[in-house]
């Protein structure tokens, strides 16, 4: 197996005519998940410029407690962790919302090439370190039909999107999910796997869903969990109706194959850029 830097600079070489800069993020290796068993791992709308942002959710939405001590224990990153991880969330999410602003997007999918590579928590920790920015609101949906972890990973329960998609309940907001400390975070999970989840994501309720997130939620930034790209082919039904999407990489273990492939199958989808996970070169100098 190659560095994963090798397949990078290969990776970005295919893509020098974009328009877009790449983010790329070095994270420590402590933040990397154990995957928890039994889970394993539209035209553009604009951001609103920051004094138009809605800093206040859905108050539809229902409201959690916090469980702090479960979050970190799971490697996710609150808005007060003084370590490296969360600087290196708040230099990607630095980056990201200069993107969007400046190319007027809001929906972005997060993707990998093969289950654990921490694309969840990658999801997860970047919609909490937008949501930690004072006048930006950040919604984490779970599309990850095949196998859900956002609620596992967050600790919610209730109904979820598979209940949107079956028809059970039409309202979006009876879905959403807030946390009482974290008042510009909402959540859409979904709870348990969707059978023919490929049909169901090319279906309308999925074009309803994402025009829903558009109109109802134009005040978020929404981040999208979305299946690995090589195992199912639910990335390729959806990623073109997004504004764009991240890769999450992990050095030592995503095959330089597999990134060319991954960035093969995604020819006409906004890549935005590329997170590097388990990096044996973490920033460790202080400031």
């Amino acid at each position: 197996m190659e560095r994963i830097q090798r397949a990078l600079e290969i990776a970005r070489s295919q893509r020098a005519a974009a328009t877009a800069v790449g983010a790329e993020l070095q994270a420590d290796a402590r933040m990397l998940p154990a995957r928890p068993a039994p889970h394993t791992d539209v035209p553009a709308s604009p951001v609103p410029a920051a004094s138009a942002v809605m800093t206040q959710p859905s108050p539809a939405a229902r409201v959690v407690s916090l469980d702090r001590a479960a979050l970190r224990e799971r490697r996710v990153v609150l808005a007060d962790d003084p370590g490296p991880a969360a600087h290196a969330y708040r230099m990607l999410r630095t980056q990201l919302l200069r993107q969007l602003r400046a190319h007027k997007m809001r929906l972005i999918g997060v993707v990998s090439a093969v289950e654990g590579e921490g694309k969840t928590l990658t999801a997860a920790n970047l919609a909490l370190s937008i949501a930690a920015e004072p006048n930006q609101t950040a919604l984490l949906v779970d599309l990850d039909l095949r196998q859900p972890s956002t609620a596992h990973l967050l600790g919610t329960t209730g109904h979820g999107l598979e209940s949107w998609f079956d028809g059970t309940i039409t309202d979006l907001s009876r879905l959403m999910v807030r946390f009482d400390t974290l008042e510009r975070l909402l959540v859409l999970p979904t709870q348990r796997g969707v059978d023919g989840s490929s049909e169901v994501l090319a279906g309308p309720r999925a074009r309803e869903l994402l025009q829903e997130l558009r109109d109802r939620y134009n005040d978020c930034v929404a981040i999208l969990d979305l299946p690995p790209v090589l195992l199912a082919d639910d990335v390729l039904t959806i990623a073109p109706l997004l504004d764009g999407v991240l890769l999450v990489v992990s050095e030592g273990r995503t095959k330089r194959e597999d990134v060319l492939r991954v960035r093969e199958l995604l020819q006409g989808v906004h890549v935005l850029g590329t997170v590097l996970n388990i990096s044996g070169e973490s920033e460790q100098r202080g400031y």
